[in-house]
């Protein structure tokens, strides 16, 4: 059997690598990127030669396949009733449900829902409403609660709902909400790292708990991916420290309003799509695609739920992306971001770590002061058109629609980023 000449192999690599470095010096372009807001720095001479591990994090799997995800806030619960069916119909088989009052009928909520064929979580804050929700469970297949650990809730609550509940957790872990304030990848990755190990910690050895990461989608293409394929290789590393399976946690990417228009809707679906592919290609495990005008004074409606669920529904049934896994996997760039966003998460992951006590004043004021600069880098940007967002800063509409946002919680003291709103100050 003949042998492999790995000089011959290492000469035809560098031949390769400096072919592609003169192209691009004829054409003008740079071997040295940075991202000011993503604080990437990123060299070609580096990517083009980057070794990586050649077992994938995201290669264990069959398929690439994802859940359709429809989310509903229920107070009137025949109103509520009628939305879950139609987004069932449209093409979701995973429902969401946040109620807004303690003392729900679930019977009317969920009446002609076939729990068999679909996912639920039901989004729970108290102990009232869970009691309430005991009530009326009788082992519904595929139904689980979902507990939010974040920086301001009650854990003791948290952990007591835990211990007595018959009804299969998820221990949500969110992300979302701290990219929908403004922070860059590393940043919202650090963030549900840090979360993740100090939830364990207070399970005090309960390994029988799945997590789930909620976890925004940015619209920078290359960096999502590469930020879900870092998440899913640093959740595996913290959850193999305490011996809790590796595949204890899943992760639903959720599309939200940052850049989002409600004076030039248009826009608003390649922005959506862009998004959703770079999820799908990252390899998430569920895929919440928010209507564009959820958080707006009028209110999503049927055409634009409908809209939101085409975008995942088409991606899987006719672009089959569903039957690729880790389609990315090899790319010198791709696994180059993939460990650089990681090894900025992971510093930031341990400056949190050294504030010791649990969501504490001092990590707090860490938090929301490395988000607050990305959001003044973004406004700098954004202003000075260096982020040119069509139907926001540029080529705006005409005959703009007739609609605001509506003024949202803060999480962690912070108020949500919308491009939009920048341009109504």
């Amino acid at each position: 059997m003949s042998t492999i000449d790995s000089t011959n192999s290492t000469n035809e690599i560098f031949a390769w690598k400096q072919k592609v470095l003169d192209e691009l010096s004829k054409q003008h372009i740079t071997e040295e990127f940075y991202n000011e807001i993503e604080d990437l720095s990123i060299s070609l001479d580096e990517g083009l030669t980057h070794s990586y591990q050649s077992t994938s994090v995201l290669t264990q799997g069959i398929s690439n396949d994802w859940k359709i995800c429809a989310e509903n806030e229920v107070l009137d619960e025949i109103e509520s009733n009628k939305k879950l069916l139609e987004v069932l119909m449209n093409g979701s088989d995973t429902l969401i449900i946040t109620p807004l009052k303690n003392d729900l009928n679930w019977d009317e909520l969920f009446k002609d829902i076939e729990f068999n064929y679909i996912t639920t979580f039901i989004q729970i804050t108290n102990q009232k409403l869970l009691d309430s929700l005991e009530k009326w469970y009788s082992n519904q297949p595929n139904f689980f609660i979902s507990l939010e650990f974040s920086s301001n809730e009650n854990t003791d609550e948290i952990l007591g709902m835990i211990t007595t509940t018959k009804i299969p957790i998820k221990l949500k872990i969110n992300g979302f909400a701290l990219q929908q304030c403004g922070a860059n990848s590393q940043q919202e990755l650090a963030y549900v790292v840090n979360q993740l190990h100090e939830v364990i910690l207070l399970l005090e050895n309960r390994k029988n708990i799945c997590f789930q990461f909620n976890i925004g989608v940015g619209s920078n293409f290359m960096i999502e991916i590469a930020k879900f394929r870092a998440l899913k290789g640093q959740v595996q590393t913290i959850l193999q420290q305490y011996d809790i399976p590796r595949n204890s946690f899943e992760v639903i990417g959720e599309i939200g309003w940052t850049n989002k228009s409600l004076k030039d809707p248009t826009t608003n679906q390649l922005r959506q799509t862009t998004e959703a592919l770079s999820a799908i290609i990252g390899g998430v495990d569920y895929l919440q695609v928010h209507p564009y005008d959820t958080r707006s004074v009028k209110g999503d409606s049927t055409f634009t739920q409908r809209m939101a669920l085409n975008i995942s529904s088409i991606l899987k049934e006719e672009s089959y992306l569903k039957l690729v896994k880790d389609a990315y996997r090899g790319s010198f760039y791709i696994e180059h971001l993939t460990d650089k966003i990681g090894d900025g998460a992971w510093e930031i992951f341990k400056k949190l770590e050294s504030c010791h006590e649990k969501n504490s004043p001092k990590k707090i004021e860490l938090i929301v002061s490395m988000v607050n600069k990305t959001v003044k880098i973004r406004t700098e940007n954004f202003e000075k058109k260096a982020i040119k967002l069509i139907g926001l800063n540029v080529f705006k509409n005409s005959n703009p629609e007739n609609n605001e946002w509506i003024i949202e919680p803060t999480f962690i003291g912070m108020e949500t980023f919308r491009y939009e709103k920048l341009e109504s100050k």
